[in-house]
Order: C-alpha cells, then sequence, then structure tokens
C-alpha cells in the first residue's frame, strides 16, 4: 500500500518533488563525475608508467649461433599478440682501448650491438641513412666518452675465447671506427643499454643517468664472426614487443593481465619447444598493470575526500528543500491520517519517495555526468563521450549514492512531518514554537569551538606545533597526555571549526533570537510599510532563514578557502622552482675552474636569448664556533639581477645594500642566519673564519640570509637545511686554493618571451664540459605532468563550481517553494492593490538581508580561515627558505565574484518570475480600471 501510493504520489505530483529530485542529481553528477575523474586520472598515470616501459617482455638466452637467433626470433613473432622480436647485445662497462693521435689509453663503456631493424633507430634523431656499418661505432653525443673523441678515431674492444678441446684462451681484437655521435632519446638508450626509466603517480625515476657512455655497432655485421666467443655467449637478449591496443584494456585491468600472460606462457612453451632448457620470460607490464588496481583505488578515495565538503552541502541543501517541501504538504498528511492511515505508514510513504527521487536521481547524475565527460576530462578529444570510461561500479555507485543522499535528506524532515497531529496539518501556518533551554545547548557549544578556532585562524598560530613543542618536555604525563588530546581536538576543528561557526551562529543569532529580525526592522524602515511586513514575515520561518544564511555562508566561505589555496600553492610551487634551479636556465660546470670559459661559451653562441649571467661557487668551510659553513661565492651586483631572491629572504639589511657592501669590500659577509641560532650577531659585527691555507679573515656581517623562524625554533638545526653564507667573488679567487672541493653553477636570465627548454637544450648541443642543464621551464612541464597532483587540483576547482552551483540551485528552489507556500498570501496582497514592484521590494526585502549576511560573513571567515592555513603551512615549514604566501590573484578573485553572482541572481530571478506569476492578467485589469 505504501509503495503503491508513493508512487501514484510522485508520478502524479512531480513538481513538487522536483526541487528535491534537482538537488539529488547535481550531488550525483559530482560523485559520478569525481569517479569519471578518477578513472581518467588513473588511466593517464598508467599510460604515463606504461609509456615508460619500452620493451615489453625479455630474456636471455646463451650461446646461440645466426640460425638459432633468426629462429627464435620468427618463433616468438608467431605468437598472437606479439608485434615484433629483436636480439641485442648488451655489453655492460666493457674495458675499451682509445686509439687517436694523443696516444692509446683504456677507458670503461657500455657497448650494444643492435640488429639493421632495431627499435633504437626510431629515437635515434641523428640516425645515419644506411645505418651503422660493419666495424663501426657511434658513441652516445653528449657522454663523457663523447668528448674524448672525435669522427676517424679508433675504438678497441677485445674479447676473450677458449678451445675446451685444447685448453687455450686467447684475446680476439675488434677495432672500430668512429663514425658519428649518436642522438638517442630514452626509449632508444633504454632499448640499447637495458636500463629504463619509469613513472608513478608521485613521480618519474631514471635507474641511470641517460649520459651515461655507451657504443653503437651493428652485431649482425660486425660480431657474425665472433658469436662464439665467450663474452659474446652470455649476452644474448631478446627484446619482445607486444600490440597493447588490443591486449591492454585501462577499464578492465584484470583481463588487460590475464592477456600480457597469455602471450608470456605461449611465448614460453614455444621457446621449449625449440630450445629446452632454463629460459624464463620477463613480464615488465604485469607490475605496473597490477599497480593501477592499487592506483585507482587510492585516487577514487582521495578524491573523494575532497569532495566531502561538496556531499556535506548537498545533503544540507537537501534536507532544506525537505523542510520546505514537507510544509507545503501538511493538509496532504492531515487527510492521510483521517482517512485511517498510521503514523508509520506515512513514514513509510515518505522513505519510498525519497528512494524513488534518490534513484531517478542518481540515474540523471550518471547521465549528466557522461554528457559533461569534456568538462571532468579538461576536454580530452580521446575521451570526448568515450562510454567505456564509465565502468559498472560507476553506474552502481552513483544510483546507491543517489538513493542515500535522498533518504538522509529526507528522513528527519518525514518523521517530524509524520508526527504532525491532525489539527496542525489543516493549519495555513504554524506558529514557531519557542525553543527550550536546552535545545541551544549543541549550537552554543559548535559556536564556542567554531569560533576559538577563528580566533585561531586569525591569529595565524598553528596550534598542533606550537602545543608539540612543548607536549614532551614537561615530564608530567597528565598535563602531557591532555595536551595531545587538544591538539586531536584542534586538528579536527581545523576542517569541521568554520561549519560548527557557522552552524551554531545561525542557529543562535538567526534561528533562535529576534536580534537579526530587529536589526533587519531598522534596515527596512527606509522601505515604508513594506519592509515592515517583510520583516515580519521573516520571523515566520526562523528556521528556514537559518538553514539558507547557513547554506550561503558556508559557500562562499568555502570558495574563498579553495581559490586562495590553490592560488597560494600555485604561487609556492612557481616560487620552489625557481629557488631550486636558481634562475631561469642553471649550467652546472664538471670542474670549478671550467666556469669562466663555459659562461664564455654561452654567452657568444647565446646572446640574442641572454638578458645577464652569473657565476656562483659553492663551498664548505670548517669554523669552531659555527662548525660547518655552506658558502656561496658570487659576483654580487649581477647575482642581483639574474639568481631568483625574495626580500624577505634577507634581513638586518635589505639585499640591495648587502650585496653593494659586498661588491665594494672583499672583507664582508651576509652571514648564515641559521648560524646565528646559538650565538647572537648583528650586523656590524665580525666575524673571525678559517680559510685553511690562507688563515683567517676577519668578515664583517652586513646582513643575514634566512628566516627568522630557525632562529626561534626549538629542533635541532639540521646541515642539510641551513642557509648560506654569501662572499664576493673576489675574496673566493683570493683563498680559492685553499678550498678542498668546490662546484659552481652559471645562472642565466633569460629575455622576455624566450623558451626556456630551447635554450637548455642549446646549451646541452654545444659539448661544453658541464654535468648538467636545468630549467625553470622543464621543470615547471614535469611538474604539470603530474596526472596525480594536477587531478587532485581539477577536483577542488570543480568542488568549487559544484558547490556553488548546489546552494545557487538550493537557494533557487526554496525560494521557488516557498514563495509556492505563500501564493495565497501574495494572490490576495496583490488584490488589495500591491502592485508587482510592490511585492517584489516586499520579497526582497524578505530575502535579501539574508542572502547579503550570510555572503558577508562567509567572506570574512574565508578570508580568515585562509590566512590561518597559510600561515599554519609556513610553521611546518623548518629551514625552508620558500614560504607560502597569502594571495588572491585575478583569476581567484574573478571566480569569488562569480560564486557571489550566482548566489544572488538565485535569489532574485525567482522573486522577480514568481511574483509575475502573481499579479495575473484579471487583477492587473481590475487595478487598470
Amino acid at each position: 500500500m505504501p509503495l503503491l501510493y508513493a508512487v501514484k504520489h510522485v508520478l502524479r505530483s512531480w513538481k513538487l518533488f522536483l526541487a528535491l529530485l534537482i538537488g539529488i542529481m547535481l550531488a550525483s553528477t559530482f560523485y559520478a563525475g569525481i569517479d569519471i575523474k578518477a578513472n581518467v586520472t588513473a588511466k593517464q598515470s598508467l599510460d604515463q608508467q606504461l609509456n615508460s616501459i619500452y620493451v615489453d617482455m625479455e630474456f636471455s638466452i646463451s650461446n646461440l649461433n645466426m640460425t638459432q637467433i633468426s629462429a627464435v626470433q620468427d618463433t616468438v613473432k608467431s605468437v598472437e599478440g606479439v608485434t615484433d622480436a629483436e636480439m641485442v647485445y648488451r655489453l655492460s662497462w666493457w674495458s675499451i682501448t682509445l686509439i687517436n693521435e694523443s696516444g692509446t689509453f683504456d677507458y670503461p663503456t657500455m657497448a650494444a650491438g643492435i640488429g639493421g631493424n632495431s627499435h633504437v633507430y626510431e629515437g635515434w634523431l641523428n640516425k645515419p641513412s644506411e645505418g651503422i656499418g660493419e666495424n663501426e661505432t657511434y658513441v652516445l653525443e653528449g657522454s663523457p666518452l663523447a668528448n674524448r673523441v672525435k669522427i676517424g678515431d679508433t675504438i678497441q674492444m677485445n674479447f676473450s675465447s677458449y678451445d675446451p678441446y685444447h685448453g687455450n684462451s686467447s684475446i680476439i681484437p675488434l677495432n672500430l671506427k668512429v663514425k658519428g655521435f649518436a642522438q638517442l632519446n630514452d626509449k632508444s638508450y633504454a632499448i640499447a643499454s637495458g636500463y629504463r626509466s619509469f613513472t608513478t603517480p608521485f613521480g618519474s625515476f631514471m635507474q641511470v643517468n641517460p649520459q651515461s657512455d655507451l657504443i653503437l655497432l651493428n652485431w649482425e655485421k660486425t660480431f657474425k664472426n665472433l658469436l662464439n666467443t665467450d663474452d659474446l655467449k652470455y649476452n644474448q637478449w631478446f627484446l619482445v614487443y607486444l600490440n597493447r591496443g588490443t591486449l591492454v584494456k585501462a577499464w578492465d585491468i584484470q583481463t588487460s593481465v590475464n592477456n600480457i600472460e597469455t602471450v608470456r606462457a605461449n611465448i614460453q612453451y614455444k621457446l621449449d619447444s625449440i630450445l629446452p632448457g632454463y629460459t624464463i620470460v620477463s613480464d615488465n607490464l604485469r607490475s605496473s598493470l597490477q599497480a593501477f588496481i592499487f592506483t585507482s583505488i587510492m585516487m577514487k578515495f582521495a578524491f573523494t575526500i575532497v569532495s566531502l565538503p561538496i556531499f556535506f552541502i548537498a545533503w544540507y541543501m537537501g534536507t532544506t528543500v525537505s523542510d520546505v517541501s514537507f510544509n507545503l504538504r501538511r493538509r496532504e498528511i492531515g487527510l492521510l491520517l483521517t482517512k485511517g492511515f498510521s503514523r508509520g505508514q506515512i513514514l513509510s510513504i515518505f522513505l519510498v519517495e525519497a528512494v524513488l527521487i534518490g534513484f531517478a536521481g542518481g540515474v540523471l547524475g550518471v547521465l549528466l555526468g557522461y554528457l559533461l565527460i569534456p568538462f571532468f576530462t579538461q576536454f580530452s578529444t580521446e575521451l570526448l563521450f568515450n562510454i567505456s570510461i564509465i565502468d559498472p561500479y560507476t553506474l552502481t555507485f552513483t544510483a546507491i549514492f543517489g538513493i542515500v543522499i535522498a533518504l538522509l535528506s529526507t528522513y528527519s524532515s518525514a518523521r517530524r512531518a509524520s508526527k504532525l497531529a491532525t489539527v496542525d496539518a489543516l493549519r495555513e501556518y504554524l506558529p514557531m514554537e519557542a525553543e527550550k533551554s536546552y535545545k541551544k545547548r549543541w549550537p552554543w557549544l559548535a559556536f564556542i569551538l567554531g569560533t576559538y578556532k577563528i580566533i585561531v585562524f586569525a591569529s595565524g598560530i598553528n596550534m598542533t606545533v606550537e602545543l608539540s613543542k612543548r607536549a614532551f618536555v614537561t615530564g608530567n604525563f597528565i598535563f602531557t597526555a591532555l595536551i595531545v588530546i587538544f591538539i586531536v581536538v584542534d586538528g579536527i576543528l581545523t576542517y569541521v571549526g568554520p561549519v560548527l561557526f557557522f552552524w551554531g551562529f545561525t542557529k543562535l543569532f538567526i534561528q533562535g533570537s529576534l536580534k537579526f529580525q530587529e536589526y533587519t526592522t531598522k534596515v527596512a524602515r527606509s522601505l515604508s510599510d513594506l519592509g515592515t511586513v517583510a520583516t515580519k514575515n521573516v520571523r515566520r520561518n526562523p528556521s528556514r532563514s537559518a538553514a539558507i544564511a547557513f547554506l550561503i555562508a558556508l559557500i562562499v566561505s568555502y570558495s574563498v578557502q579553495v581559490s586562495g589555496q590553490l592560488a597560494s600553492a600555485h604561487d609556492y610551487n612557481i616560487r620552489r622552482i625557481y629557488y631550486d634551479v636558481g634562475s631561469d636556465v642553471t649550467v652546472y660546470a664538471s670542474s670549478a675552474t671550467e666556469a669562466d670559459n663555459i659562461s664564455s661559451t654561452i654567452m657568444a653562441n647565446l646572446s640574442t636569448s641572454i638578458e645577464n649571467l652569473t657565476i656562483e661557487y659553492s663551498f664548505e668551510i670548517a669554523s669552531g664556533t659555527f662548525g660547518y659553513l655552506p658558502m656561496k661565492a658570487v659576483q654580487p651586483l649581477s647575482w642581483l639581477k639574474v639568481a631568483y631572491h625574495e626580500s624577505g629572504w634577507f634581513s638586518g639589511n635589505d639585499a640591495n645594500t648587502a650585496f653593494g657592501s659586498l661588491a665594494t669590500d672583499n672583507d664582508t659577509i651576509i652571514f648564515s642566519r641559521s648560524s646565528t641560532s646559538s650565538v647572537k650577531l648583528n650586523v656590524g659585527d665580525n666575524v673571525s673564519l678559517s680559510f685553511g691555507s690562507n688563515g683567517s679573515r676577519r668578515l664583517r656581517i652586513v646582513g643575514f640570509f634566512g628566516s627568522e623562524q630557525s632562529q626561534q625554533s626549538t629542533y635541532p638545526i639540521s646541515s642539510s637545511s641551513t642557509y648560506y653564507s654569501f662572499i664576493s667573488e673576489g675574496l673566493y679567487k683570493e683563498i680559492q686554493a685553499s678550498v678542498q672541493t668546490s662546484s659552481s653553477r652559471i645562472m642565466i636570465k633569460l629575455k622576455d618571451g624566450v623558451n626556456g627548454k630551447t635554450v637548455a637544450q642549446s646549451i646541452r648541443d654545444m659539448g661544453l664540459p658541464i654535468s648538467f642543464v636545468e630549467s625553470f621551464a622543464e621543470r615547471w612541464e614535469s611538474m604539470q605532468s603530474d596526472v596525480y597532483q594536477v587531478g587532485m587540483l581539477d577536483v577542488q576547482r570543480l568542488g568549487i563550481f559544484f558547490a556553488v552551483l548546489a546552494a545557487s540551485v538550493g537557494t533557487a528552489l526554496v525560494s521557488i517553494v516557498s514563495m509556492k507556500e505563500r501564493s495565497r498570501e501574495a494572490t490576495i496582497m496583490s488584490v488589495r492593490g500591491l502592485s508587482y514592484k510592490q511585492l517584489v521590494i516586499m520579497f526582497l526585502t524578505e530575502n535579501l538581508a539574508v542572502v547579503t549576511f550570510a555572503a558577508l560573513l562567509g567572506l570574512l571567515v574565508g578570508f580568515i580561515t585562509l590566512y590561518g592555513n597559510v600561515s599554519a603551512s609556513n610553521a611546518n615549514v623548518y629551514y625552508s627558505i620558500i614560504m607560502y604566501r597569502l594571495v588572491f590573484p585575478l583569476d581567484s578573485t574573478l571566480t569569488l565574484v562569480f560564486c557571489l553572482s550566482l548566489i544572488f541572481i538565485s535569489t532574485i530571478l525567482p522573486i522577480l518570475v514568481m511574483s509575475r506569476r502573481y499579479v495575473t492578467r484579471l487583477e492587473r485589469m481590475v487595478r487598470l480600471r
């Protein structure tokens, strides 16, 4: 009976349930969207991992001749799912002899013998048109060996051979002519050398330096007469390439693993049939595919945690809409009670309706999520309306999610409605029942806890850090236990404090007090009698006003916090990379003595791209007072123009004054702030430092480098995180002979519009004696390619949009349902002479006062919370020169303006539309007469 009645009522009065349905549909859409986003992000992570696995399977078989090698390759290629197979000789750190006009000397290197159709050629950027000839070799470009040889030189390789019949061993020399220098990408280098890079959701890693020495030769032409030598017998590697497009299904990993295993087993079986022996085929794909399952689950979990505020808002919006909707159905409830329905049956009817609406909202949410796939996946053409990214779990759990949200949103309202007395159910309005004092205890508790956390945010204190310093130094167990409990409570309030504050504030000062209405009355006096009438109407539904205020304040605060935190994180990442790199491009010299020549060569070749450059020398000295002091020697004036630095890094004197003193007086120093944690020093003081055989120098302090936070910390100073002391290059030249070890880097400031990646690659191609080159552009691009971190940021940005959309829709729906609830009143007032304009003014006065106050409260608390979170982040960063900053750029400001505009539009537009409907054509005609 309840099920049949609920279905009929939902179908007959679908407009009544439209408000709740829309809210659940939005929440379900976001739920489905983040699930889709997690699937897509996990797939991108899988693609990154698989793209760095250049060889799908490999195995090694010893002592094969040419005929057997060809047979193995043909056998492997015949297996279904295999696209190609090749054999590579890999000789690790082989001793070679270099022969040129300078003489001969031995040198260790890696060597790779590849076939004429090797996959190495696919990533060989300057590959020879005819391949590698007999007794020819190509040296890896940019490697240390490449700096020792030139085209035409001879490289001698020696192979050992053992004659078991006569018991003799011999050395067979092989002379190779250097034909050129091979420029290989990561894939070709990995195939030839056997080492590979790999990518995880948490970063990219490479097992060896891609600049390691490597020589390439053609084994089919050069090794054909040496296959029986002992050294070549045991270095034969067969590489297998699979058809990933048919075998790997990103949305069905278990099937993909089974497909790969089937191919591996078939290869193993066929190899055993032609070459019986102990041969193991190694599968390089399995671990990445299996790790993908865990990665996908963890991403969904992380995305869901980030989305919890949105789900809370959806639930609260549904609760508010349900309260209003059930208030409209009071007469229906009264009629059902008079017809003999029990209160349990009425509650069952309401819950069945909620299940039907929740299921419909969940299904519609999946459909809308599918239509919004381009929005969730950053408009990827590959994933455009791709139905395969919505797995059965997404469909099932989204439908369940819709039902759960619907039940949670309606249960409390439905339970109260089912217990409504018959007489009250038939009344037009219910008087506001005076709330008993005990019911205010929870709002007061929430308000006090929330206010405490807001005060902590405003002070910029990280209570966890401050209390942790004192938790284990008192020696009192009870006191320590209390501190630990307080730390746990404070940590929880960091996330829920603003929510508790808004809930307690709106319950106490809007719903449970007339103060807000009194202030509204004072403001509304300027609107004459209409303002007074509007204020009296607000008093009829204080709980509804409190709910709307809570919802809007929470959304505005959430938008401010997330927008500001994303902007602050973006700002921090940029500054962190600039600090790590040092400037736009930084070149690390192989030897500190080569820095001047390297910088001159770079400037001569790239003068059109470079604005300025400077050399920075790094070394360390021992001091009895300060321990080991890391030092930097710089060209003071050019360093200021080129190196990335911030004014907050320097104290005592500003950077210009301090480095100006270094430029004019070699006996000056900008001293490390961390070195003054035990000895109090001031600008103008002198420190005596020993520079080995050069003796001690008395240097005058002209400034300090580092954060003053290091002096205030109670934690021990870590030598790996201490700040540098700066001296001038002039002083360094004087004491350079006594510096045991030093390094140097050339920092380059580029002209506006110049591509840092291009400049960095140009420097690498110059063949200079350098260790490596870094550029800000490359590091930033690498960070942006981290699909896990980028995916988390995308979910937070989407969260702002859906939160504001949910709040706007909720506000609009509550306004519409509230206006519909008062349709009879509005019609009577219209007939009695109120014009359309007067009706609009009255209704706007009722609503805009609450909305405006809530928006201002949300803005205030949002910025306070944002400031507190930024300050707390800095409190956790010890001895780091880069601190988080509170920034709110133009795009964040526009996002916030959009949010506020949407909320106000959702308040005003329903009033304009509904008021126009109330002023009927007949009433307007009567009024004109």
